[in-house]
Formats: structure tokens, sequence, C-alpha cells
């Protein structure tokens, strides 16, 4: 795999935040929910990916899954939910309420993002 360089994968990042922030106002709609799951996990492997630039796709990719992942399970805890209710904007970085298969969302938009930072089209405008 290539290794991604800082502004790549500010990119990504940049469109994974662009998309969840897109689809905030149309929570009613139930794949909003979705959407919002997968872009979260790609922009937590972007972010990892800004922060160790010229270190492979992989490396950023396991570590940001992990953490999105790990996030998912704190909602175990009770805890996102209580800060939450006091700051509602919490609720975009570390949720609310446990569910199953946002850990599956979660791996779906890792890998998606990993695959951003690793693959560069031919005629690409952004460095390796």
């Amino acid at each position: 795999m290539r290794s991604p360089s800082r502004a790549r994968a500010a990119v990504v990042l940049a469109v994974a935040v662009g998309i969840g922030l897109t689809v905030q106002p149309f929570r009613e709609h139930g794949w909003t929910d979705s959407v919002g799951t997968v872009a979260y996990a790609a922009a937590v492997v972007a972010l990892v990916g800004v922060l160790l630039p010229r270190r492979g796709a992989l490396l950023p990719g396991a570590i940001g899954t992990a953490l999105a992942c790990g996030v998912e399970l704190f909602q175990l805890s009770g805890i996102p939910a209580q800060l939450a209710d006091t700051l509602p904007a919490v609720a975009l970085l570390l949720g609310r309420s446990f569910d199953a298969v946002d850990l599956v969302l979660l791996l779906v938009g890792g890998a998606a993002a990993t695959l951003a930072l690793a693959v560069r089209p031919q005629g690409a405008w952004v460095t390796p």
C-alpha cells in the first residue's frame, strides 16, 4: 500500500466530515445514521493519517478503526449519553447508545478510508 501524505489524509478527513455534517439536518431519515457512522469512522482514520503521515495506509486504518470501535463500545458504559445530555454536541463525537450494527458500519468506514489513503488514481491532484 502507498504511504499517504498529510495532504491526502486531510482531503479524506474533509470529505468525511463534510458528508457527516451534510446528513445531520436529515436525522429523521433512518439512513442518515448509517451514513454518519461510516463517515465518522472514515474521519477518525483520516485524522490518524494526518497525525501520522507517510506511515502507510494500514497503520492509520487500523488505529483509526480501533479508536472508532472503542468509542462505540464505550457507549455501553452510559457515560457518553450522560455527557450528551449536558452538552448535546458531544453526541456527534461519542454517540449516545451502543448499537452492534454500528460496529459493522465502523469497519466499513474504516476500510473505505484506508483504501482512500492507499489508492491514488492516475493523474490525481493530491500528492502521494
